[in-house]
């Protein structure tokens, strides 16, 4: 008997990362340095897996993360970070007007009336980048794009490991990226 409990367990520990979405970062990289103006640009891959389409078809606004870190190499042990920034993208279908909207920073909006055209919109992203830390040496940039829905009521958080992920939640890995003046 306790070896089934033990096998229980053991799924509801290691399914999590299982049931996560599979978008993953295809291609990134940094355009514009020699303008003075960089812009990061992030290409996704497999963005609207069928969990995360059907929510957007109920007209549920989904937000997307972009969390980007500029980092120096060091031999210190204390932090290398000099800059970090979180970019919030929300996707959205208007049910009556049958409009799909993104919504991006700052206060941009694009409206696309068939779904491809959409989806080619939605993978692509590019996002501004402060000049300064891109300028020292030995930097590099990392990527991540994730998206999780609220966290739960206290009390229904402390069993919150056990739950499934929601069906539009997904985490990409970190993507290392160089950077060459």
């Amino acid at each position: 008997m306790k070896r089934i409990w033990v096998v229980i367990g053991l799924f509801f520990l290691f399914s999590r990362p299982l049931l996560a979405g599979e978008v993953t970062i295809q291609d990134a990289k940094v355009v514009g340095m020699e303008s003075g103006y960089p812009r990061l640009q992030v290409k996704l891959k497999g963005l609207f897996f069928p969990s995360m389409r059907e929510v957007l078809m109920e007209g549920v606004p989904i937000a997307v993360y972009y969390e980007i870190s500029i980092k120096k190499d060091r031999a210190v042990l204390w932090d290398s970070t000099l800059w970090r920034g979180v970019y919030t993208r929300v996707f959205q279908y208007n049910l009556l007007t049958r409009v799909f909207e993104i919504h991006d920073p700052p206060e941009v909006k694009k409206e696309f009336t068939r779904f491809d055209s959409f989806c080619q919109e939605a993978s692509l992203f590019s996002l501004p980048l402060p000049s300064r830390p891109l300028k020292e040496q030995g930097v590099y940039i990392e990527v991540r794009v994730y998206r999780k829905s609220s966290p739960l009521f206290f009390p229904l958080n402390l069993i919150s490991f056990l739950l499934p992920p929601a069906p539009a939640d997904f985490e990409t890995e970190k993507l290392r990226l160089e950077v060459h003046r």
